[in-house]
């Protein structure tokens, strides 16, 4: 699959969108295609700060409104078209490999299946190659008819040991609970419905596949 590099390379190369403070708390919906959307309700004080598609990978990414905490990383919104009812153990291994050959060493979490069918993980990269960097990440992932969706917790962080991750439990908890609000859901009555309050707020304004945003109390 390789699929995390070809989303690095989005990344690299996103047409900016800039900030918008007004949109903190807001939720971001990922259209799939034939009707299947993800949505993904972001905590208050973050605000948008790019958007880009290349092929069929989409990707939003969310920084902190505030200047001062700019540094507390970001939150990022994926969707890979092609990869519906895919394996999502098959896209950790190659999102794993894919860093491994930028990383001095890799550190690799339990993968946890939720209730609701949401996998999750976390990955880690000790120092990169590239930058001198290190790097954290959380993954909620979504598996749909139609694509993959991955929403991505991210700290950057000077370069570490393996042994001694330079981020305390409390961290860690409270940034998987800023990605916990991941829904995918049908607006076309194939598969699972979508919330009444979701889908009237969506209505009549997913034309293609590019990202919506629906402001906060829009719902």
């Amino acid at each position: 699959m390789m699929v995390r590099g070809a989303t690095l390379a989005l990344l690299a190369a996103l047409t900016v969108s800039g900030t918008a403070a007004a949109e903190t708390g807001s939720t971001l919906v990922l259209p799939g295609g034939n009707g299947e959307i993800l949505a993904l309700t972001l905590p208050a004080g973050w605000s948008r700060s790019f958007a880009g598609t290349e092929g069929s990978t989409t990707v939003v990414e969310w920084r902190k409104t505030d200047p001062a905490q700019s540094g507390e990383g970001s939150i990022a919104v994926t969707r890979i078209g092609g990869l519906g009812n895919s394996d999502p153990a098959e896209f950790i291994r190659d999102s794993v490999e894919a860093m491994k050959q930028d990383c001095d060493d890799v550190i690799q979490g339990h993968v946890r299946t939720d209730p609701a069918g949401t996998v999750r993980t976390a990955l880690g990269c000790t120092k990169r190659a590239s930058d001198g960097q290190g790097e954290m990440q959380l993954l909620h992932i979504a598996v749909g008819r139609e694509a993959i969706y991955v929403a991505r917790r991210v700290w950057p962080l000077a370069a570490y040991d393996k042994a001694h991750l330079p981020l305390s439990s409390a961290q860690i908890a409270e940034g998987g609970a800023d990605i916990d609000d991941l829904r995918l859901c049908s607006l076309s009555g194939v598969g699972t419905a979508c919330p009444a309050e979701l889908a009237a707020a969506v209505k009549d304004q997913i034309t293609d596949l590019s990202p919506l945003v629906l402001k906060s109390g829009g719902q």
